[in-house]
Parts: C-alpha cells; sequence; structure tokens
C-alpha cells in the first residue's frame, strides 16, 4: 500500500475532516464539527497558508498546516510548519510524518519561501529528530533558534530546484516510506 501526499483543496476537505476530528479529540478539545469545517473551508486554498495531507486507499492518515509569519531578521514571510499529526496507528512505523515535514518544505519552496519554521514540544524528542534528520537528508539548513522553535533555510533546495527543474517534485515523493517500513517491526 502507498501512501501519497496532496495540497489540500476544497473538494478534498471531506476526507480530511475525520482526521481533523481525531486530532483534535486527541489534544483534548471539545469539537464543534460545523464550527471547525467553516474554519477549514475558509484557510484552504489560499496561496501563503496550506495544509498538506497524506492518504493511503482514500483515506486521509495525517497532516500538516502550513502558515506565513513574519520573521523580517530573516525574510518577509517564513513558513511556519506546525500540526503535524499522523494517526495513531501509522505513528512512527512508515515514516508519514518525515513524508509530510518533506512535502511541507518542498511545497513552501514552491511558493517562494526562503525560511521555514517548526516548532515542537521540549520533550518530543521524536519531532526534534525529525527535523534535524530531514534538514540533512535534504541538504537544507535547520538550527534550534530556542529548546523548541526550528529555523529552516530553505535556499539551498530552492537553488537545488532552479538547477533542477523535478528536484521539488521528487522530494515530495513518498521516496522515504520504502526505507521506512523495511525496518524490522514496521508495518507494511
Amino acid at each position: 500500500m502507498s501512501i501519497d501526499t496532496v495540497v489540500v483543496s476544497k473538494d478534498k476537505l471531506d476526507m480530511l475532516m475525520p482526521l481533523i476530528v481525531e486530532q483534535q479529540y486527541d489534544c483534548g478539545k471539545e469539537v464543534d464539527l460545523v464550527t471547525t469545517r467553516t474554519f477549514f473551508e475558509g484557510i484552504v486554498g489560499h496561496e501563503a497558508s496550506f495544509q498538506i495531507m497524506a492518504a493511503e486507499e482514500g483515506v486521509a492518515v495525517g497532516f500538516v498546516m502550513v502558515d506565513p509569519i513574519p520573521n523580517l531578521q530573516f525574510a518577509d514571510k517564513v513558513a511556519y510548519v506546525h500540526d503535524v499529526y499522523v494517526t495513531e496507528p501509522l505513528r512512527g512505523v512508515r515514516g508519514v510524518g518525515a513524508l509530510l515535514v518533506v512535502a511541507a518544505f518542498a511545497e513552501a519552496m514552491r511558493r517562494g519561501y526562503e525560511f521555514a519554521e517548526g516548532e515542537t514540544e521540549p520533550d518530543n524528542r521524536p519531532a526534534r529528530k525529525l527535523y534535524d534528520r530531514m534538514a540533512k537528508e535534504l541538504g537544507i539548513g535547520c538550527k534550534e533558534v530556542d529548546s523548541v522553535r526550528y529555523l529552516v533555510d530553505l535556499r539551498p533546495g530552492i537553488e537545488r530546484a532552479r538547477r533542477e527543474p523535478e528536484y521539488l517534485d521528487r522530494l515530495a515523493a513518498p521516496r522515504l516510506l520504502s526505507r521506512q517500513s523495511a525496518r524490522p517491526g514496521a508495518d507494511s
């Protein structure tokens, strides 16, 4: 089975909504379906903000949100990568989180972002390792700004994409999953 990523559009929102509800419940939030749906209808499809969904056989299994934030120290706008969420049965076994982060970085570069920021809880070691590993694998700069916030320099990836037009498409392809699922004990 293959997991694909897609930038969420309004026609994909029905597929994503059950996973959004799951994520909200996991965070201990009460979910008002009408308000939640209205919120996502308002943000899906915008040029600056975007959401990436991972899907397997037509079912959403993960998503990540990306919003522009001002950061005049580094760039006019920075892609803020947040709310990486993977459904419980797939966490840590198939590389879905890594796939989502890579797809978010690739889409941010396509949209002209030169920097991205990611943030996680100080005790979330898997997420912290993920940002470091992804930066190394993608050949982009990543430094810990404080104990939970990362600044990712996307400019080397943008330069490479100018030299190799297919580079961003290759990044967003689920190549990481084959290596991850080959680990002993990983689901197929």
